[in-house]
């Protein structure tokens, strides 16, 4: 057949397949929905054998049943294939953040911290499982089970270098407190399996709750890190909009509530979360920064606006200058936020579209 779909016949043997839908394609990889026999199912092919697939694969083939994901179906490395059920066509968080409705997307958001908790509970005892299947699939690939100690320490790198850039001294200390951050906040600490790029659209509303999907970057690392996506909002993300605090509130709650793991009700808990928030910050402006010094940018598609970039970074590093967490870290953030704020003025960062009312201004 002419479809593009013998490879994953090869994989799914004996199932009668049909081409429905490309759900994303990019030149790191391709989506299809596509149907077999009595089912729908999710096609993801990689450009290439990368760290993405090895990840992907490993992840979903270890998730335990209780975990809001996709189930693994099938995997080829050549060409590099993930074959995996099919949360269906629901909203995702995203969708309700950009609609109309706030109490539709504090629930949402709610509910993201739900499955992220859910996800937490269900992995904390997989740590030896996801790092024997990524080995099983790395070959002669580096890919290591546990990533934020080296993204802190690559943060601390390029702080250094975009504040000589800037004419912004650098506190004494502030870097080392940044590199801290990683061994603090260890996977050795209260940590699980994560999908990584945790973000807004990358989930599916279904009968059963909202399922996580895109597990490309997943990871073992501290509980803390995901969490903080609520408060930072959502570093890695498009739809990095500001959430309102008691909606904040509420979400951890669910989680804290949910995931009921170590410390999850101690105070520790939510230094945690603050001090993951700051890093969160500072690696996040490290890695937009160079985008805003040239433009000034806001996406144009009506459909799927994002908030100016410059302004997300400022909203963290003013955040960021006002944590208690690392004296010379808030120290570094004031500077960086004033040098900023005086090339490009004081810029707000708005509200996701569902929160722009009167009462969140």
């Amino acid at each position: 057949m002419r479809d593009g779909l013998d490879g994953v016949r090869e994989l799914v043997p004996g199932a009668r397949l049909e081409f429905l839908a490309l759900l994303g394609s990019s030149s790191r990889s391709r989506v299809r929905r596509v149907r077999a026999d009595s089912r729908t199912l999710i096609v993801k092919e990689f450009a290439s054998l990368d760290e993405g697939w090895v990840r992907e694969c490993a992840a979903l083939s270890v998730l335990p049943a209780e975990a809001r994901a996709p189930r693994l179906i099938a995997a080829g490395a050549v060409p590099p294939t993930v074959v995996m059920s099919d949360a269906g066509s629901g909203a995702s968080v995203a969708d309700a953040l950009l609609g109309p409705d706030p109490v539709a997307a504090a629930d949402a958001v709610v509910e993201w911290a739900t499955s992220i908790a859910m996800l937490h509970r269900a992995t904390t005892r997989s740590r030896n499982a996801f790092r024997n299947a990524l080995d099983a699939r790395a070959g002669g690939l580096p890919v290591a089970d546990s990533k934020m100690s080296a993204g802190m320490e690559e943060a601390a790198t390029t702080m250094a270098q975009q504040c000589a850039e800037l004419g912004v001294d650098v506190p004494s200390g502030a870097l080392d407190e940044l590199r801290a951050l990683g061994t603090r906040l260890s996977d050795a600490g209260t940590a699980a399996m994560t999908p990584a790029d945790a973000c807004p659209d990358n989930n599916v509303f279904t009968a059963d709750g909202l399922v996580l999907i895109d597990f490309e970057g997943a990871q073992w690392r501290h509980v803390a890190w995901d969490v903080a996506y609520l408060t930072v909002p959502w570093p890695s993300c498009w739809c990095s909009w500001r959430i309102p605090a008691d909606v904040a509130e509420r979400a951890m709650e669910a989680y804290r509530a949910t995931f009921a793991g170590p410390d999850a009700d101690a105070a520790g808990f939510r230094r945690a979360v603050e001090a993951a928030a700051v890093g969160w910050e500072f690696a996040s402006t490290g890695w937009f920064l160079p985008r805003a010094l040239a433009e000034d940018r806001t996406r144009a598609d009506p459909d799927k606006p994002t908030p100016n970039l410059r302004a997300a970074i400022l909203h963290r590093l003013d955040q960021a200058r006002r944590s208690a967490d690392g004296a010379a870290l808030a120290e570094l953030a004031a500077r960086l936020h004033h040098t900023l704020s005086s090339r490009w003025g004081d810029l707000a960062l708005p509200y996701a579209p569902a929160f722009e009312r009167p009462e969140t201004a």
